[in-house]
């Protein structure tokens, strides 16, 4: 059964067409329906975490140590670049933390 290449070529065309219609519909869609749903997700979740007060401790923790990192960061830009970061904190086990 010989094919009439115009013919083929027609369908391959369409779809092409066809595919890259489907493509931006479907980007369309995850902009307007799927991605506003994640971002409340997130909202949610964010919101949900601040009345959780061991949560709300342990972020104040870890904001508290950033804040102490970065101002040793700082110190050590000025001064010897070749001082242990931590060679002044104590270790501390993870049940003391908790």
């Amino acid at each position: 059964m010989p094919f009439d290449l115009e013919k083929l070529a027609e369908v391959v065309v369409a779809l092409i067409i066809s595919s890259s219609i489907l493509l931006v519909a479907a980007a369309i869609a995850w902009r307007l329906a799927v991605k506003p749903s994640l971002r409340a997700l997130l909202e949610y979740r964010t919101a949900r975490a601040g009345g959780d007060p061991v949560l709300s401790r342990r972020v104040v923790e870890l904001e508290e140590e950033v804040r102490a990192l970065k101002d040793r960061m700082a110190a050590l830009a000025e001064g010897n670049p070749t001082r242990p970061l931590a060679a002044d904190v104590p270790w501390r086990a993870a049940k003391e933390r908790a």
